[in-house]
């Protein structure tokens, strides 16, 4: 029975260091959320620039204007082999071209967040801080701060 008893008791003392440790992973630091601050910035520091450069492609390109390129867009949403069956040839040559350059940015983008989030913040605590920003405003408040903060220190 004594035996039993110092089983038991091992084996709670075991859960509550191991519960403890795995609680202390779980917590999202002020570091942590600087981290995920910079990880959103790095990212967006590639997908702000596509929209002005597609603006820039429209109107350094004869024969479209943003309008009509939306009109394709909003039809096509990417995918060239989805726009409509009244886009000219010459449109939908240059929509291939700036959809091209579109998605090497988003990729990259893409690739830049998921380096960071698992080689530097770790892939478990970006996401858990995703999540919970979508349901903490004090959290996602912080995150906001410390992204101004970042882009305010800026030359």
């Amino acid at each position: 029975m004594k035996r039993f008893t110092k089983v038991v008791l091992a084996t709670l003392m075991f859960a509550f260091a191991f519960g403890n440790a795995v609680k202390a992973q779980d917590e999202i630091t002020d570091a942590d959320l600087r981290d995920y601050a910079i990880i959103m910035l790095a990212q967006a520091s590639i997908t702000d620039k596509i929209s002005p450069m597609v603006n820039d492609l429209i109107a350094k390109q004869d024969g479209i204007d943003g309008k009509r390129y939306s009109e394709l867009n909003k039809v096509a949403k990417g995918k060239i082999d989805k726009l409509p069956a009244d886009a000219t040839d010459f449109e939908k040559q240059f929509y291939g071209i700036v959809q091209k350059r579109v998605d090497k940015k988003t990729k990259a983008a893409s690739t830049v967040l998921n380096t960071l989030a698992s080689n530097g913040l770790g892939a478990a605590k970006f996401k858990a801080i995703r999540n919970a920003i979508k349901s903490d405003s004090d959290m996602k408040a912080k995150v906001d701060a410390i992204k101004a903060s970042i882009t305010s220190t800026e030359p």
